[in-house]
């Protein structure tokens, strides 16, 4: 004969242990292809996934990767109902009220060898100049950019990164427009530890933050303050330094917009 004590008591345990499974499941990820040392799908890892595995932790996650094409993150994190969208903006067409805070900040530039002496401090002097840039940087760099490189004797817009720097380190075109620490991961690949030494680093462009797309509120209002408590730690200092990230937002950056 079971009690209806027994009931009752192995009910509330079922219901303690699917909170718990709740609580714990493993979320999927979306992320655009090939953006190191953002985010380097044969590796599972990156800035980005390290950053998202580190905190989602925090809240007693696992998480598992989907990588995809570059500017399909959104699309596919719709069709697949994957839990969060990395390196999103309302740019990309996701609306202001799913995004995360941001969490990472991308910074493009321009590179040119130091012995070709390139005076680039306007957008107008790329007129003169053969330009190699990341695919669709036209559309994305503002008009300015746009009308300037229309211009120039020769433009290119390549899907393979590791391709600009290539080019630009042989000496086959003037400028790579890029972020610059995917710039500086590839020619470190290339050209070792004193990459750097043998460029100009033309700032041209303002820095662009993407927060996470987490169409949950729940998990978009945990992971918003489990992200901020992170960047006042040791573990987030140790993640710019495994990367050798140049520009990041930290702590310091929502002083001014936190409530008081």
């Amino acid at each position: 004969m079971i009690h209806l004590y027994s009931v009752k008591k192995y009910c509330w345990l079922f219901l303690i242990f699917l909170a718990q499974d709740l609580k714990s499941k493993e979320l999927v990820l979306v992320a655009g292809l090939a953006k190191p040392p953002y985010v380097i799908p044969e590796q599972d890892s990156g800035f980005e996934v390290d950053l998202m595995r580190d905190v989602l932790a925090k809240l007693g996650h696992n998480i598992s990767m989907l990588y995809v094409p570059y500017g399909r993150t959104y699309e596919t994190m719709k069709q697949v109902n994957a839990d969060i969208g990395l390196t999103q903006s309302q740019k990309a067409g996701v609306k202001a009220e799913i995004l995360s805070l941001p969490y990472v900040t991308y910074q493009n530039v321009a590179v040119s060898l130091m012995e070709k002496s390139i005076k680039l401090d306007e957008f107008k002097e790329l007129q003169s100049l053969v330009v190699v840039a990341f695919q669709n940087a036209q559309m994305l760099l503002g008009a300015e950019y746009a009308k300037a490189t229309q211009q120039s004797p020769l433009y290119l817009e390549l899907p393979e990164q590791r391709r600009q720097v290539e080019l630009l380190l042989s000496g086959k075109v003037d400028v790579a427009v890029m972020d610059i620490n995917i710039f500086k991961y590839f020619a470190k690949s290339i050209m070792g530890m004193n990459h750097l030494k043998k460029m100009q680093v033309h700032n041209l462009f303002t820095s662009t933050r993407y927060g996470a797309a987490i169409h949950d509120p729940k998990l978009r209002k945990a992971f918003n303050r489990e992200l901020l408590k992170y960047f006042d730690t040791v573990e987030y200092d140790s993640l710019l330094q495994k990367y050798d990230m140049k520009y990041s937002d930290g702590y310091h950056f929502y002083n001014d917009i936190l409530p008081r």
